[in-house]
């Protein structure tokens, strides 16, 4: 069954958008990255680099908020981020393997060009959040509201978005083989020039959608 369109808490919604995540750059000359959490250097060019992975998997274990915070390029495995709230944070070009998302509520985050197997985002808030360019390995977003966010170029393969809100989220141009997309709400939702195999639509209102 379609899951039921919520309002943002608005007291949620604008403490945890009135700041975005540094955009201080990385001190190695030619390097245009964001410094990641206190460090004066992006992760890649960090001295420290297992130091700040450890300081940040505490941080996806055991905050309830992660708002503000740049940490690209880096993997995560095995982690269990439920009911968290992600917030203006930015974690492009990371992997993540059997990370478990379900019930968490992420806004205004860059997942672009990521790598995410077997990771779990259901029952998940997630608007206004780019994945653009990621790679998507059987994984569930299942009975999730996805609303006005980007997956473009995306190669998403054996994974289910059913029973989900896609209003005016975009797939365009991208690869998409054996996706369920069974009952969900596609108004305004972009499916134009994507290359489809085996994909469910069923009770779908995919008329609704650009293609």
């Amino acid at each position: 069954m379609l899951v039921k369109r919520k309002k943002l808490d608005k007291l949620y919604f604008f403490d945890n958008h009135k700041n975005m995540f540094n955009f201080k750059t990385c001190k190695k000359d030619n390097c245009n990255a964001f410094v990641t959490l206190d460090s004066d250097y992006c992760y890649r060019h960090s001295e420290n680099k297992n130091e700040l992975l450890i300081k940040m998997n505490n941080l996806l274990r055991n905050e309830e908020l992660i708002r503000d915070i740049t940490f690209s390029h880096a993997e995560f495995e095995n982690l269990s981020t439920e009911q968290r709230n992600f917030s203006s944070s930015n974690f492009s070009f990371c992997t993540f393997r059997n990370i478990n998302f379900s019930g968490s509520r992420i806004a205004t985050c860059f997942f672009d060009f990521c790598l995410f197997d077997n990771c779990i985002f259901s029952d998940t808030d997630i608007r206004y959040s780019v994945f653009s360019g990621s790679k998507i390995l059987n994984s569930n977003f299942s009975n999730s509201l996805l609303i006005h966010n980007n997956f473009s170029g995306i190669d998403a393969w054996f994974c289910d978005f059913s029973c989900c809100d896609l209003y005016f989220t975009t797939f365009c141009n991208s690869c998409l083989r054996d996706v369920n997309f069974e009952d969900c709400n596609l108004k305004k939702a972009d499916f134009r020039e994507t290359e489809q195999r085996r994909l469910n639509f069923k009770y779908s209102n995919y008329e609704d959608a650009s293609k």
